[in-house]
């Protein structure tokens, strides 16, 4: 059983190869074989994978896809993925730090910058984000006045 992380439940259908990866370990391919949804989360049969105990050797794997069979967004859209490890900097170059994950909230998504010391926490609104270069991994942000230094 897996979280959905994709906005395109439909995507499974077109699936036939994935990479499972944990932590840095190489990544592996698996044959999907079937799936289907269960309480807000899908469950992935693999091609050889005929017990329970095997598929519990999986727990905690990221199940990737090549990049070439991602499905494409709206413009203005981005892939969590893409967006981290993306520097921070405001309009005159000066860095805040570096995207560590994306919280989901009620409200919408905000980005968790490290900082190093401590950490920043802005909202993923197009009011703040003046540019985004997913090519030079650089958002550029134009923050509320004193919003920097919460």
């Amino acid at each position: 059983m897996a979280e959905i992380l994709t906005d395109f439940r439909n995507r499974f259908e077109f699936l036939t190869e994935v990479f499972l990866q944990k932590n840095t370990e190489p990544p592996q391919c698996m044959t999907l074989d079937s799936f289907w949804f269960h309480k807000q989360r899908v469950i992935l049969k693999f091609r050889g994978i005929d017990s329970i105990a095997q598929a519990e050797v999986l727990r905690d794997y990221e199940v990737k896809i090549p990049k070439s069979e991602v499905m494409p967004v709206k413009e203005g859209s981005y892939y969590q993925h893409e967006l981290i490890d993306c520097v921070v900097k405001d309009v005159q170059g000066l860095k805040y730090g570096i995207v560590t994950e994306i919280l989901e909230t009620g409200a919408g998504y905000l980005l968790k910058v490290d900082r190093g010391a401590c950490e920043l926490l802005i909202p993923f609104v197009e009011s703040m984000l003046v540019r985004i270069d997913l090519e030079k991994k650089e958002l550029i942000c134009s923050l509320p006045e004193g919003l920097e230094n919460v």
